[in-house]
Formats: C-alpha cells, sequence, structure tokens
C-alpha cells in the first residue's frame, strides 16, 4: 500500500483544508494521485523515520534518527502520533565545525537523545491548532518558543513545508533547535535586566530553588528598574543581615512551583483559565487579571511572557511583587470607598474575626450601596436589637477560605459563615455575586481575599434546594439548549459555548440528582478547559449534545412527567427536543 508526501506552501486556504482532511481522518492519499486512497499496511508505511529517509535535503538529520531510541520509535511503529521539527542539511551546514561529530559520539549518547527529543512533541498538531500555542513542552520536557503565524519555533523558522506521515507529521525548518541548559537563575543571570533580583536570590539563599532542574517553575521576574522604583532606601534596607527573612520571603513569593504560560501552552497550565491560580513557593496567591488588553499578576503589569528555561517559564513584571501583610480587616479599613462597612462590622463585632489568622473571602460594599432606605436605621443606631440584624446580614458577605473571584469556574455555590448558599458566576464575561457586580476583585490580605461590590447582598430564607423537582430541571435544561442554540446560529460560537458552560454547572448543582453520577458526565463536556485552544465551535456542539443528553434522561419516563406538568398547569413545555 502507497502513501502520499503532501508537500505545501503557506497559502491559509489550501493549508487548511488540507489540514482537516489529513488530521481529521485516518485516509492517507496516495503518491500516484490525489484522487486514490488506500489503506494503511505496517509494513510500507510512510513512518516519519521512513519519510525522512526518502529525502536527500534532510539525510543529516536521518543520522541523528537513526542512533536515538525515539528516532527507532518515529521509523517503524505506526500506533503513535508525534510532530516533529525536522531540520533541513542546510540547518546542520551552519552549525560550528565539528558540533554534528560531536554528537554522534557514542560517548554523547545521551545528549543526542536530548537534543533529539528537543524536535519532537508527543502529539501530531495541524497548523490550525500549532498557529494558536505560545510555548511547547517536548517529549524531553523542556520548553520552546514558537510563533507559527510568524514562521518562528524556538531560534528556527518554518520553511513552509508540511510533510503528513502515518504516524505523525513533519514541519521543516532552517536552523537545529538545541535544548537549553541554563535554569531559571542562569536564564535571568544572563539576560542583563535582572542584575538587582539575581542578587536578591543568592543573598536570600534561594538559589537551590531557582536552580532545581528536577521540577518546574514559573518566575515572575522584576527588572532592575522595577526595585529602583521601590522607595528610596528599600533597596539598600533589603540587603541588610537584618532583613534577611523578609527578603527571603519577597523571592519566594516570585516563584511558583508549576507552570503557567501566558499564552495557549502545550504541556502548561495558563493564566486567566478558570479555577487557575498559581500559590507562590511562599505560600500567598499569586491572582492574575486582564483588562483592556493589559495582563497583570497581584496587581502588578507583566511585560514579557513566556521566556523558556530548562526548568519552567520566565514573565518580566514591572514592579517587585510584596507579599501581602495586611489582614481582610486593614485592608477594607485602608479603602476609603468602605467606611461604612467598618463601622457596622465594629458593631457587630465582625471585625475581630476579620483580623485574626483565620482565612475569609470578604464581598464589600461600597458606601454608597448603604443608602437604601431599609439600611438607614441600621447605620444610624448600629446597637441593640440592631446588632443582631447587622451581623446577620453581613454575615451573607463573609465565607471561609480563600476563594479566587477574578477567574472562576462559571457558577458555583458557596456558603457563608452562617451556612447560607450564595452564588458566584460569570454573565456576559463579567463576576458577580447573588447577581451583584464585582468591581474589584482579590483583593489580597494575609488571611483571605476583599472583593468590591456595588450592593448589598440581601439576607433573605431561600427555597430549600431540596424542593426542586425534576420538572424544574427539565425546564432549565430546555432553556438552555434553546438559548445556546440561538447563540450558536446566530455565529456566536464562543458566547454559545460559555453559556452552554455557565448552565452545565448549574444544573449539575441544582439537579444533579436526578441525573446519572450527578451530572458528571454533562460537566465533562461543558467544562472549560485548563488548555483552551480548541475551536469554539466545536465546544458549543459537544456541549449542545451533552445538554441534549440529559434532557432525553430526564425526559425517560415521559408519561409520568406529561402528567406531572399537567398538574403543575404547564402546557408550554414539550419532549423529545
Amino acid at each position: 500500500m502507497k502513501f502520499t508526501i503532501i508537500k505545501t506552501s503557506w497559502s491559509g486556504q489550501i493549508e487548511q483544508v488540507l489540514s482537516l482532511l489529513l488530521f481529521g481522518t485516518s485516509l492517507i492519499l496516495s503518491p500516484i494521485g490525489l484522487g486514490q486512497v488506500y489503506a494503511a499496511d505496517p509494513a510500507e508505511a510512510q513512518t516519519v523515520g521512513r519519510v525522512i529517509s526518502q529525502r536527500d535535503d534532510l539525510s543529516a538529520f536521518l543520522k541523528v534518527l537513526e542512533k536515538t531510541e525515539l528516532g527507532s520509535d518515529l521509523a517503524e511503529r505506526t500506533n503513535i502520533n508525534y510532530t516533529v521539527f525536522v531540520p533541513n542539511n542546510k540547518a546542520f551546514e551552519s552549525l560550528p565545525e565539528g558540533a554534528v561529530k560531536t554528537l554522534l559520539d557514542p560517548r554523547n549518547d545521551d545528549r543526542l537523545e536530548e537534543v533529539f527529543s528537543y524536535h519532537v512533541l508527543s502529539r501530531a498538531e495541524p497548523p490550525f491548532e500549532l498557529e494558536k500555542y505560545t510555548t511547547l513542552q517536548m517529549i524531553n520536557g523542556q520548553w520552546l518558543s514558537i510563533n507559527y503565524r510568524e514562521k518562528q519555533v524556538g531560534d528556527a523558522n518554518f520553511t513552509g513545508e508540511l510533510i503528513p506521515c502515518s504516524n505523525g507529521v513533519i514541519y521543516v525548518i532552517d536552523q537545529v533547535l538545541t535544548p537549553t541548559t541554563d535554569d531559571l537563575y542562569q536564564v535571568l543571570q544572563k539576560d542583563g535586566r535582572f542584575t538587582i533580583f539575581t542578587k536578591a536570590i543568592t543573598a536570600s539563599r534561594q538559589g537551590k530553588l531557582y536552580q532545581n532542574v528536577h521540577d518546574n517553575y514559573t518566575v515572575f521576574a522584576p527588572t532592575d528598574e522595577a526595585f529602583e522604583n521601590l522607595p528610596s532606601g528599600v533597596i539598600e534596607s533589603l540587603f541588610r543581615p537584618e532583613n534577611d527573612e523578609r527578603l527571603e520571603d519577597i523571592i519566594k513569593h516570585h516563584i511558583s512551583d508549576a507552570v503557567y504560560s501566558a499564552g495557549a501552552s502545550y504541556g502548561a497550565s495558563r493564566l486567566g483559565v478558570p479555577d487557575i491560580t498559581p500559590v507562590s513557593a511562599f505560600g500567598q496567591q499569586l491572582n492574575f487579571a486582564s483588562k483592556d488588553g493589559e495582563a497583570t499578576i497581584d496587581n502588578v503589569k507583566i511585560l514579557e511572557t513566556d521566556i523558556p528555561s530548562a526548568n519552567g517559564l520566565i514573565h518580566v513584571v514591572d514592579s517587585v511583587i510584596l507579599p501581602a501583610e495586611q489582614s481582610t480587616l486593614e485592608v477594607i479599613k485602608a479603602d476609603p470607598r468602605l467606611t461604612r462597612l467598618v463601622t457596622l462590622l465594629e458593631a457587630s463585632g465582625l471585625n475581630l474575626a476579620l483580623a485574626d489568622s483565620s482565612k475569609y473571602t470578604i464581598f464589600a460594599p461600597v458606601n454608597e450601596a448603604w443608602d437604601e432606605a431599609e439600611y438607614e436605621n441600621l447605620l444610624d443606631n448600629p446597637t441593640g436589637a440592631n446588632r443582631e440584624a447587622i451581623f446577620g446580614l453581613l454575615a451573607r458577605h463573609v465565607i471561609t477560605g480563600k476563594h479566587v473571584s477574578e477567574n472562576p469556574i462559571p457558577y458555583e455555590k458557596l456558603r457563608t459563615i452562617h451556612g447560607a448558599p450564595i452564588y458566584l458566576t460569570v454573565d456576559d464575561r463579567k463576576t458577580n455575586i447573588q447577581g451583584i457586580k464585582i468591581i474589584e476583585a482579590d483583593k489580597e490580605a494575609f488571611n483571605g481575599l476583599v472583593n468590591v461590590i456595588t450592593k448589598v447582598i440581601p439576607d433573605p430564607m431561600e427555597l430549600p434546594e431540596s424542593d426542586l423537582t425534576k420538572i424544574d430541571a427539565i425546564k432549565f435544561t430546555q432553556k438552555a439548549l434553546i438559548d445556546g442554540s440561538k447563540l450558536y446560529d446566530q455565529g456566536n460560537y464562543e458566547d454559545s459555548w460559555r453559556l452552554y458552560a455557565r448552565r452545565g454547572y448549574e444544573l449539575a448543582d441544582k439537579y444533579g440528582k436526578f441525573l446519572t453520577n450527578n451530572g458528571s458526565n454533562l460537566l465533562s463536556a461543558v467544562r472549560l478547559s485548563s488548555d483552551p485552544v480548541q475551536e469554539f465551535a466545536d465546544n458549543a456542539w459537544d456541549s449542545r449534545n451533552a445538554f441534549r443528553t440529559a434532557l432525553r434522561e430526564l425526559e425517560s419516563k415521559e408519561d409520568i412527567i406529561e402528567d406531572l406538568l399537567q398538574v403543575d398547569g404547564d402546557t408550554s413545555s414539550s419532549f423529545g427536543r
């Protein structure tokens, strides 16, 4: 059986169509003609290794491939799929004299394997997927920067030649990719912009943390200018022996023991994705936000992102990120928008709890929120019987533990300190608590977070969730299908996907008891990806199908449901959608 080796140029539409054909099916085209299709024969399959062996202009890379264990797999196995960035012969010719001979020396087999695997990604990626990534974690575990739209990968350029194979895909490049041996500390040191930061790493005795190549980290690196912007005398004081612990805390607060990329990444979690929050080695959260195209971490501007090293990624920031030293109460007292809240906290006694070492998340109404007539008496006379009323009202604004509000999952039920449910939701891409807008999220304190909101959260006793019925679940699911389909039909694929995700979490929370495995199958379909690089239209379609499956399950006993609807007096709902 025969297979085609397709060579494409950078013409966008042709490349996109070919990608869909070649990566979306298991069919391979024959070199005899594009109209003929044959099945794969493992003995004759055009594997990555065999394709390279047929190309005179790739013979230098073939020598490397033949001497490595992974290369042997790429030549023989058809049950795997890889992306391989293959340098052409000119790329090898541009290396320093003797470099290839040294690499092929049997004494350097480990280095040869490392270099080869730095050219291989553990999944076959078509161009329309590659163009979404900014970093890739290659087979050897190291990080590689990529900008496919600009034809760049690491220090190399794509030549424009794409070769689909039976067990992967080849992209020809014009330079040999060299895995770096520089750890985070060495990359910072050689850059030239971080002399004070690297000096502080050494002085704080945290060099081993930044140089540990057995794990992967993310560093938010302040430039020399960032340190120089600190108040006069601060830099000098940090390096005094009596401030050793303070300096250590600051340096630990700039590194997290997981990899978080700013752009879409193959292998790393992505900053700004729902429910993804870095925690520094110091132990506090590093809260990411992106507004009006400007990305920040703990309110510090991020200048440059996704700089790779041997043990993680570096993001450049314009200020030193200081660990929080104030309590939640001190954060509230320092904000002139919250003076009325301070008065009420002190009157109710809640200020004592918010100042202790327990962790809380506070939803703090601004002063104007208390202008409603129903609160006038509480503010004028916050004593006696009013004190109990104030406590009940304020308790509605406090939950135990640190809970991030900037990048939450789209629907989540939280419990206040007196056990009442309140709902954190993302609607129209804005985060709300009980439908109230959060105007400033995740103000950090050593014992929690403060979120500034525009209104007071009322304190009613709600209908017990146990009273919700299967009829309610059916109506909710039908409405989600109608609303999501309407957005999809209008071409608003991302909004459709987000609506299904938002409603999916709510459906599982409120009505999961009526679904198999409490709605976990539905959630797996609508959950926002931790690495969201797929097409929104695909995600929306998959989510819609998950809702239809849930609806069929809810309607499984149709006759009983129809009877219940008649008792309920509802003649508008219909089944079998």
